[in-house]
C-alpha cells in the first residue's frame, strides 16, 4: 500500500510538472498571439502613414466640450456612427469608373436626364470626415484617393478644375454638369486635410491639386464683390449668395495655403453681409436666411432659383451655418464668429425651454417654427455653435447626448457627423505645412497689426501691408506697437525653440539701429479687424526676447519660447514694441504681397 501511495505521488508530480509545462506553453502562445495581433492592428491602422490618425480630441482655447462623458466616450461614440456612416452612404459601384467612390445622396433640382447618384456636396462631405477619420478606418486613404478619383472624372462643364455637382453612372455624365460652390470648397479644403494626414509625396499631390481648386474656385466664385456666387454657371458681378457656402475656416486655410489676401477679403466682405441680413430682419434670433441677394444684402425672395419655397428664412441650407461660424472662432480666434454662434444659441435655447430635442427643422427668420418636426441637421449645428460659451455647458451636454443617435438621411447624417467631430475635438486645424510633428513647424501669424496713440488711438491700421513700432512715451501721436496672433493646435510634444520670424523693411531716418521686444499677452480676444490704440489689451504683459532692426532690409528673431511653452492654449498672442525712445522700425505683416516677408513663429521640438 505504501509502495503504490508513493507511485501515485511520483504520477501526481510528474502530472504537475506536465501540467506547468503545458501552462508555460499556452501563456507563451497566447503571447505571440497578442503580440501578432498587435502588430497586425499597427500596420492596418497606421499603413497608409497617418500624421494625424484618429483620434485627435484636440481641446481649442475657449470652447467648451460636452463634460458628462469622458473623451474616450466621444470618440467611441464617433467611431461608432462612422461606422454606421460609412456602410449607409459611402459607395464603391460606379460600373463607369471602377475604383471610384461617391456619397450615396438625393439632390435637389435637375439631373438633366441622368438617374443622380450623389452630389459634389456630398464628394466633399465624404472627403473631409474620410481625411479625419484616418486612423479609425483602415482603408479610409484608399478611400479618400476614391473620392477624389470621382470628383476628377465627374469635372466641371465649365471650369474643368472644379467639380460637376451631379454623380450619376454613365460616362456621358463626366463633364457634363456645371459647378456648385459648396461641394467644391469642402472638396479643395478636404485636400489640404489630406496633405497633413499623409503627406503629398504619393500618387496624388494632395497640396498641389489644393492649390489648382483653389485657384478656380477664385477665379469662378469669388465675386468682383469679394462674394461667393452660387456655382461656375453664375456671374461673378452677382451679389447672390448662399450664407451654408461661407466657410469662413476654409477660407483662412485657403489663405494660409496660397498667401493670397482675396480669401481674408472674402471673409471680411461675408461677415458684412451676415451682420446686414440678421441686424436687420433677424435682430432677436441672429439667423441668416437660405439666400441673400442685393447690397445692402437681404434675404432672397420666396422660391429663389425655384429651389424651394422657404429660400427667404432660416431653412435646409442656412441650417449649417452655425458651424461655419463657430469653427472660425475655435480654430483662428475671430470673435466675430464667437458674437454670432453667442446670438444664435441664446435665442435657440430660448426658444426651445433649453432642450435640444424641441429644436424644429427650419423657423422663419424671426423664430417662428415652420414645421412641427425635427432633423439633426437643425440641431446638431445649433449644438456646434453653443461651444463658444461655458454658460451653454448643459445645452451642449443634452445635445451631444441626441445628436450621437440622430440617424436619418444622407443630408442630416452627414452633416452630424461633420458636427459630432467638431464637437469632440476631432476636426483638427489644418497648416499650409501639414504634419503634426514639432521638429521645424513654420507657423503662419493668423492675426496681425499695430495701433498708434494721441490723436490716431481710435484707428484700426488692420489693412496695411507694414506695421511701425515705435516708442515715445512723452508724445503718444508718434508711440506705435504690433500685434501678432497665432495658432499652434498642429504642434504637438516638447517645444525646444520658439522663435518669431519678422521681417524689416526699414527703420526710421533718426535712428541707424532699432532694438525691438516681444511681449507675451494672455488676452487672446482682441481681433485684427478692430483693435485700437483705446482698446488694446491693457497687461504689461511677459517679456521675452529682443532683437535690433537695421536700416538693412531682412530677418530679426524674437525668442519667445517660455512664453509659448507657458500656454496651454492653442492660441498665442504677442505684442512688439520699440525699445528705445523715438526709434522706430518698419515690419511687414502678413498683408505684404511677398510671403516670405510675413510673420511666422518657428517652432522646433526635443
Amino acid at each position: 500500500m505504501n509502495t503504490n501511495l508513493a507511485n501515485c505521488g511520483k504520477d501526481l508530480n510528474s502530472g504537475k510538472t506536465m501540467r506547468k509545462v503545458m501552462m508555460i506553453g499556452l501563456v507563451l502562445a497566447l503571447l505571440m498571439t497578442i503580440m501578432k495581433t498587435q502588430s497586425f492592428l499597427l500596420d492596418t491602422v497606421y499603413g497608409a502613414g497617418e500624421m494625424r490618425p484618429f483620434p485627435q480630441q484636440v481641446s481649442y482655447s475657449g470652447m467648451i466640450k460636452p463634460n458628462h462623458v469622458t473623451q474616450a466616450a466621444m470618440n467611441a461614440s464617433v467611431a461608432s456612427y462612422y461606422d454606421y456612416w460609412k456602410g449607409k452612404y459611402l459607395k464603391n459601384n460606379l460600373a463607369s469608373l471602377p475604383g471610384g467612390y461617391y456619397v450615396k445622396g438625393e439632390i435637389t433640382g435637375s439631373s438633366g436626364g441622368f438617374v443622380p447618384l450623389g452630389t459634389s456636396e456630398g464628394q466633399g462631405y465624404g472627403m473631409i470626415i474620410t481625411a479625419l477619420m484616418a486612423g479609425h478606418d483602415a482603408n479610409a486613404k484608399t478611400i479618400y484617393d476614391g473620392l477624389f478619383k470621382t470628383a476628377r472624372a465627374f469635372k466641371s462643364s465649365v471650369n474643368s478644375n472644379l467639380m460637376g455637382w451631379v454623380v450619376a453612372d454613365h460616362v456621358n455624365a463626366q463633364g457634363h454638369f456645371s459647378s456648385a460652390t459648396d461641394g467644391d470648397l469642402d472638396i479643395a479644403y478636404s485636400l489640404i486635410l489630406a496633405h497633413n494626414q499623409w503627406g503629398s509625396g504619393g500618387s496624388i499631390n494632395y497640396l498641389q491639386e489644393a492649390v489648382k481648386m483653389i485657384n478656380a474656385i477664385k477665379s469662378s466664385n469669388v465675386t468682383n464683390n469679394n462674394r461667393l456666387n452660387l456655382g461656375d454657371w453664375d456671374s461673378k458681378t452677382t451679389h447672390n449668395s448662399r450664407p451654408s457656402d461661407w466657410m469662413m475656416s476654409h477660407l483662412r486655410a485657403f489663405h494660409e495655403v496660397t498667401g493670397d489676401n482675396t480669401w481674408l477679403n472674402v471673409i471680411n466682405a461675408l461677415y458684412t453681409a451676415y451682420s446686414q441680413v440678421s441686424n436687420t430682419y433677424a435682430p432677436t434670433t441672429g439667423l441668416i436666411s437660405d439666400f441673400i441677394i442685393n447690397s445692402p444684402a437681404q434675404p432672397a425672395p420666396e422660391w429663389f432659383l425655384n429651389e424651394f419655397q422657404q429660400t427667404n428664412q432660416y431653412y435646409y441650407n442656412a441650417a449649417r451655418v452655425p458651424l461655419r461660424m463657430v469653427m472660425d472662432y475655435a480654430m483662428y480666434g475671430e470673435t466675430r464668429g464667437k458674437t454670432i454662434a453667442d446670438k444664435i444659441s441664446t435665442w435657440i435655447k430660448g426658444a426651445t425651454n433649453n432642450n435640444p430635442a424641441n429644436v424644429k427643422a427650419g423657423y422663419s427668420l424671426s423664430g417662428t417654427a415652420l414645421n412641427t418636426y425635427s432633423s439633426a441637421v437643425f440641431t446638431s449645428p445649433f449644438i456646434s455653435g453653443a461651444t463658444a460659451s461655458s454658460g451653454n455647458q448643459a445645452w451642449v451636454n443634452a445635445g451631444w447626448d441626441y445628436m450621437k443617435n440622430a440617424k436619418s438621411s444622407y443630408f442630416s447624417d452627414s452633416y452630424n457627423m461633420l458636427n459630432l467631430l467638431y464637437i469632440s475635438g476631432n476636426w483638427w486645424k489644418p497648416t499650409a505645412q501639414g504634419g503634426g510633428s514639432t521638429s521645424g513647424v513654420t507657423l503662419p501669424v493668423v492675426s496681425d497689426t499695430y495701433v498708434r496713440g494721441g490723436t490716431y488711438s481710435t484707428i484700426n491700421y488692420s489693412t496695411e501691408t507694414s506695421m511701425t513700432v515705435k516708442k515715445n512715451d512723452p508724445n503718444l501721436s508718434f508711440a506705435r506697437q504690433g500685434y501678432l496672433k497665432f495658432i499652434k493646435s498642429s504642434v504637438s510634444g516638447p517645444i525646444t525653440s520658439a522663435k518669431i520670424r519678422l521681417y524689416v523693411e526699414s527703420v526710421h531716418s533718426n535712428a541707424a539701429a532699432v532694438p525691438i521686444r516681444a511681449f507675451g499677452i494672455y488676452n487672446n480676444m482682441w481681433s485684427e479687424a478692430s483693435i485700437t490704440f483705446a482698446n488694446q489689451p491693457t497687461e504689461a504683459g511677459v517679456s521675452q526676447g529682443s532683437a535690433t532692426a537695421t536700416a538693412t532690409p531682412g530677418y530679426i528673431y524674437l525668442d519667445v519660447t517660455s512664453f509659448v511653452n507657458s500656454q496651454s492654449s492653442d492660441t498665442v498672442s504677442f505684442r512688439i514694441v520699440g525699445i528705445d525712445h523715438d526709434a522706430g522700425a518698419v515690419l511687414a505683416t502678413k498683408e505684404n504681397s511677398t510671403s516670405s516677408k510675413r510673420p511666422v513663429l518657428l517652432i522646433n521640438g526635443g
